[in-house]
């Protein structure tokens, strides 16, 4: 009797991976049924464990979390973009977020490393871009991508310069202009149209520093998920460089954050950014690691 209602239940398992394997456009992998390896998440009881999975990495489970909140935003169900290795009892071991092209994945242990690198070998000719923290896996010989490095850093406390700093205030839709000004000097935010700041704006808070009545630079909550919040979009009108510009929007952000009670951290792609955010307060915890394909 045992055996009949295991050998239902592997079934109707396998239909489910399948079906889900299906909606994502993915190959089968059979090691992923038996919970050695990533399968696809079902059921409202999976999604909520990779929830608890992801808040109690803290800073690193941050990316998933707000994109997972974008997306549902969007109509997109959790269980159409999540894959993962549960534990003996059901816990969420490791979590892969697959969509349009993106793998997002996120590792509780080395246990994990060989499940996320065969997940990566057979479906790499589908991921356009894949995100990592530098170390959970082995990623050699991915000579198709070109790899970019992000600093990751957080602020368990923040430490305010004795200098004079511009003038910070919360964004105002009559902004808009001027930090698309600001942003059209930033290489990647270049092609963005003020419209697109304009609904940008509505779904991000936004700090502006301001002299002599001119918005000079700009920082943004980019994400944010459970306690945490990312400072990002920081940028400057060139002409007002080295003025504390960006050091006075990234405290304001910042410390909105921590009089909320929330968490803050943030990441860039500079190294020698290091000098402007460490300071600060802002300590280092890791790096990112995005592999995007090459042309």
């Amino acid at each position: 009797m045992l055996a009949a209602a295991t050998g239902k239940c592997q079934g109707q398992r396998r239909r489910r991976a399948a079906s889900a394997i299906r909606d994502h456009g993915w190959v089968e992998d059979e090691r992923g049924l038996g919970g050695t390896a990533f399968e696809p998440v079902s059921g409202q009881e999976a999604v909520e464990q990779v929830r608890r999975f992801l808040l109690a990495q803290g800073w690193a489970g941050l990316p998933a979390g707000d994109h997972l909140g974008k997306l549902a935003d969007q109509g997109v169900r959790p269980e159409q973009v999540l894959w993962w290795v549960p534990g003996p009892a059901a816990e969420a071991r490791a979590v892969a977020l697959l969509h349009e092209g993106l793998l997002g994945l996120l590792l509780s242990s080395s246990d994990e490393r060989p499940a996320a690198r065969a997940l990566l070998e057979g479906h790499r000719s589908q991921f356009q871009r894949i995100s990592v923290l530098e170390g959970q896996v082995d990623f050699s010989g991915l000579d198709e991508f070109v790899l970019h490095r992000r600093e990751l850093a957080v602020a368990p406390e923040l430490r305010v310069p004795e200098v004079s700093l511009p003038e910070t205030r919360p964004a105002q839709s009559k902004d808009i202009d001027q930090i698309h000004h600001v942003y059209e000097h930033v290489s990647w935010m270049r092609q963005d149209s003020a419209e697109a700041w304009r609904e940008r704006l509505q779904r991000q808070r936004c700090w502006v520093a301001e002299l002599a009545g001119q918005v000079v630079a700009v920082a943004r909550w980019t994400m944010s998920f459970g306690p945490w919040v990312e400072i990002g979009g920081v940028a400057t009108d060139p002409e007002y460089r080295r003025c504390g510009a960006a050091t006075a929007v990234t405290l304001a952000a910042a410390t909105a954050a921590l009089a909320e009670g929330r968490l803050a951290c943030l990441r860039y792609g500079d190294p020698a950014l290091a000098s402007l955010y460490h300071p600060l307060g802002f300590e280092h915890v890791g790096r990112e690691l995005v592999f995007y394909r090459g042309s």
